[in-house]
């Protein structure tokens, strides 16, 4: 009996061992997947016409596009604007990326081994004429035109998020009376929803 329990002790301690070390393994897998993977709107500086240099020449924007990761690699132009799911390593941003110019940026780039477009539509230009249609059309006090085009009264701010990896787009205005965000599909471009701050505020009486 003795030897008998004394196997089954050895058995259950090495399978313990071997789930703990499977464990391990794919914990530690997803760590290094994590860590060399980057989402964010790819943006292009390529036709800089300061002579001082415009920083680095590709960046990666951040949630709310205040902030960047300076890229190197290989990357298409075309895409920029576009959200893009980056895999690379980090590495010293050369000096011959922001030339001459006094540059206080990240001195952390991103080396592209490889990239994933995840969506279709460039945020700026569309995002500022989807709020001057729906200014106009909802909140018409707060409506502009200058020189046929819509815009808003208000202060506009960019921003983007993955939901269900949806790529979704938004554009936020913000006055005095509050603010109102709307949010659209990236890939589609089909309005999904407008929040408001304060809940239940009158834009247009």
């Amino acid at each position: 009996m003795i030897k008998i329990r004394s196997s089954v002790i050895i058995f259950i301690i090495i399978v313990l061992i071997s789930l703990s070390a499977v464990g391990y393994f794919v914990f530690a897998k997803k760590q290094i997947i994590s860590s060399n993977s980057y989402i964010g709107v790819f943006a292009s500086t390529a036709n800089c016409m300061i002579p001082e240099g415009c920083g680095p020449k590709y960046k990666l924007l951040d949630a709310n596009l205040q902030t960047y990761m300076p890229l190197l690699g290989d990357i298409k132009e075309t895409d920029s604007g576009l959200i893009v799911k980056i895999t690379g390593s980090k590495v010293v941003l050369p000096k011959s990326e922001y030339k001459d110019m006094n540059y206080r940026g990240p001195t952390e780039a991103i080396q592209v081994s490889s990239y994933t477009v995840m969506s279709k539509i460039p945020y700026h230009d569309f995002l500022v004429n989807k709020a001057g249609e729906y200014t106009m059309q909802k909140y018409p006090c707060l409506a502009h035109t200058v020189y046929g085009k819509i815009g808003t009264n208000y202060n506009k701010t960019f921003s983007w998020e993955l939901v269900n990896d949806v790529s979704i787009l938004k554009v936020k205005m913000t006055g005095d009376k509050g603010s109102y965000e709307l949010s659209y599909d990236g890939n589609t471009g089909n309005f999904i929803k407008e929040v408001t701050e304060p809940e239940h505020v009158l834009f247009c009486q």
